[in-house]
Formats: structure tokens, sequence, C-alpha cells
């Protein structure tokens, strides 16, 4: 099993598959690079494909302290890029993994050549009542993380039903999360504000988000395409967070064209 140890002392668990343009898949939050299976066999065809655990998770090593651990985090990604040569790739991020890919592009503009958003956000902050309200919960629910491994595996298989896979592969994540680095994971998440840095970039920047997803999920892309509008969106039916799981056929199609730099359609908003 490949590893690296970071300059932040870590170490970090990756894997790579295929050969042709470099892309980098960031896993949601704890899940691992698993969960990028249905990704990985579909694009190694045409792509380097580089997946990874984060810190905290899987066969990687934990979060070293309680401070600053996004931007550590994406410092790891840039070790892992310089380790494997890679000067630019186009960047795939899924829910947590979403706002590292963010933290790495806004930091990092240079390593990134497009920007796949998926089931995330840019911009958390608490500028409105119903913005507040929703970080107050997120944050009351950070410390879900703590719970018993077969709770937290049963309220993910409930949840995740109607998409079999997702259920499978998160709950067999979430069997094995590492609770406190999964809660210092989540805590440093809930607060961010990337519009500035991808506004002044330069890369392409596509949001996916499942129709089905969390209720300010389709607020929060269309408050970026407004705020970054070359950002393409693309709303997928019938899907949640992770939409790469729940549905994958429909996921590559989509983040194929935008990696062939063809139109992917954009939704309203």
């Amino acid at each position: 099993m490949p590893t690296l140890t970071t300059t932040n002392g870590t170490s970090l668990y990756y894997e790579v598959h295929g050969a042709g343009p470099p892309l980098l898949l960031v896993h949601a939050i704890s899940a691992g690079a698993a969960m990028w299976r249905p990704q990985v066999e579909h694009f190694a065809a045409t792509h380097r494909v580089i997946t990874f655990d984060a810190p905290g998770v899987g066969r990687s090593g934990p979060i070293r302290g309680s401070r600053g651990t996004l931007p550590a985090m994406a410092a790891d990604v840039v070790d892992l890029l310089d380790h494997l040569a890679v000067a630019r790739a186009a960047v795939c991020g899924v829910s947590f993994g979403g706002i590292l890919a963010q933290q790495l592009a806004v930091t990092h503009p240079e390593r990134i050549e497009r920007l796949a958003i998926v089931d995330s956000y840019s911009d958390s902050r608490p500028t409105s009542l119903g913005r507040a309200a929703w970080l107050a919960s997120v944050y009351a629910g950070a410390w879900s993380n703590l719970l018993p491994t077969r709770v937290l595996r049963s309220i993910i298989e409930r949840q995740y039903r109607r998409w079999p896979e997702a259920a499978s592969v998160l709950g067999e994540a979430v069997s094995r999360l590492r609770g406190v680095d999964a809660l210092k994971t989540r805590l440093a998440i809930n607060l961010v504000n990337f519009v500035p840095g991808l506004r002044s970039a330069d890369f392409p920047v596509l949001a996916v988000v499942g129709a089905d997803s969390w209720p300010r999920s389709g607020t929060f892309t269309a408050e970026l395409r407004r705020a970054v509008p070359r950002t393409a969106v693309v709303r997928i039916p019938d899907s949640t967070d992770p939409s790469s799981l729940c549905r994958p056929e429909l996921f590559n199609e989509i983040l194929a064209r935008f990696l062939r730099d063809e139109p992917v359609g954009t939704a309203p908003g």
C-alpha cells in the first residue's frame, strides 16, 4: 500500500490508476479512496486517476493538532502532487472533498487544470437568518461523529436505501470511522468562503448537485454561479450527496464531458 509522509508529519495513503492527463478525486468525509471505485473504473482508461485517504481517514495517519486542519490537508495534497510529479491536475471533490478541493484551488491555483465541485458549498458564512440557522445545525450535528459506529451505519443504510451502492460503500466507511478525526474534519469545514479565490482564478469550474440533496445545496450552487459566472451547473435527478455513488453512470458522463471541455448543461439560477 503506497503511503507518503507529508511535511505536516502525517502519512497519506494513495492510489494511482491508468495513464493520461491527471485526475485527482477527493472523497466525501470519512469515506476514503474506496468510494471512487465507479469513477476509477471509468476514467482510468483515459486518465491518470489519483485517489487518497485524507488524514484521519482509512489507511492514512491522524490529523495533527486541532487548528488549521483544512489548510494543512491542502498542503498534504500538494505534497502528494509533488511526489507524483504532477504539475497541474483536474480536481473533482464531493461533499467534504469539494471543500478540500476548493481550499487547494484557492491556495494553489497554479496546480488546478479545472475544478469540479460536487454536492458541496463555497460560501457558508452566516450572512442571513437562514444561513445562520443552517450553520448552527451543522455545528450541532458534527458531534454525531462520536456516536457508536453501529448506530451510524444503521442511520446511513436507512438514509440511502434508495441508492444501494451508496448505502453499501458509505455504510462500510462509517463502520471504520475514526470519530475524533471525523469531528475535527467536520468542524474545520463548516465556515468557509472560497468565492473570492475562485472568482480571481481562471480555470473552468463545474458545480454538480443532486436534486434530492440536503435542503440548502441547490441554493449554495446557485449562489456560486451568480458569484462566479463561468461556473457550469448541473443538477442530477434522483440523486443526493454523494451523486458520484447515487447515479455513477450519469455522474461519469457529466464529468467526462467537463474534462473534454464540452458543454455539460447549465441549470437556471
